[in-house]
Order: structure tokens, then sequence, then C-alpha cells
């Protein structure tokens, strides 16, 4: 017997640090995803999707404590590019032209991750070569 499924995943929500959510909103912009809800009355959370996918992404100002970098590498958000390093430098420019603290690191030179720990709580954002979806 085939089975149907009527669920559909939404968004998933990921924690900012307190009055940071401008901030967060345009780097995801610049990840090109744009604000497809921000409530009325509230400037903690907002919500953002990418391009035409129907999954979004919650961000939700908290008042938790930042986790260090290395405990955040298997929490993360992956995006895939023809070449992560340009997208990578153009995100570097566009966190420290607004005086955020920008790391990087590799696993491979396929995969590339980077945190922006003044907005990120407990994740990290993952760039890596489409050439990985052939594995």
């Amino acid at each position: 017997m085939k089975k149907y499924n009527t669920l559909q995943l939404h968004h998933y929500a990921i924690r900012i640090r307190p009055k940071t959510l401008e901030s967060a909103i345009e780097i995801f912009e610049h990840l090109w995803c744009s604000v497809s809800y921000r409530p009325p009355n509230t400037n903690t959370w907002a919500m953002v999707k990418y391009s035409d996918v129907d999954t979004r992404i919650q961000l939700i100002e908290t008042d938790s404590i930042v986790e260090e970098t290395e405990k955040k590498r298997n929490s993360h958000i992956a995006f895939i590019s023809k070449d992560p390093k340009k997208e990578l430098e153009r995100i570097k420019w566009i966190i420290e032209s607004i005086w955020l603290k920008y790391t990087q690191w590799g696993r491979s030179d396929k995969e590339f991750y980077f945190d922006c720990p003044d907005i990120f709580i407990d994740f990290v954002i993952e760039i890596m070569n489409t050439s990985v979806l052939k594995s």
C-alpha cells in the first residue's frame, strides 16, 4: 500500500543575539535570501527564505550564551556554490564592513564554514562547492 505524505516542512528557527535582527537579515540578504514575514509590533524575529524554496529560516533574538565556534560546527545552515571561496570573500567583506567579527575555516577544499559570533548563537554557515552533489 502506498503512503501519502501530507506533512510539509515549513521553517526552522535559529537563535541570534539580542538587537542583531537587522544585521542578521542583512547577512542573509547577501546569501540571496529575502524577508518573507515580519510580524507587526515586534522586531525580535523575522522569517527569511531562499529564492523560490518553500522552506523558511526563522531568525529569533534570544538572550542566550553564545557558544564557542568549535561547538557550533555541527549545527549549520548549508549553501552550495560553484565558487564558494568567492562567496566567502564577499560575505566576509559584508560582515566586516558592518564592524562585526568574522571567522572562517574549511573542512576540505570543497567545504567551508563561517561564523559571525557577534550574531550567531549556536550555528554557523557552510558554503560547499557544487561538486559535492555528485559524490
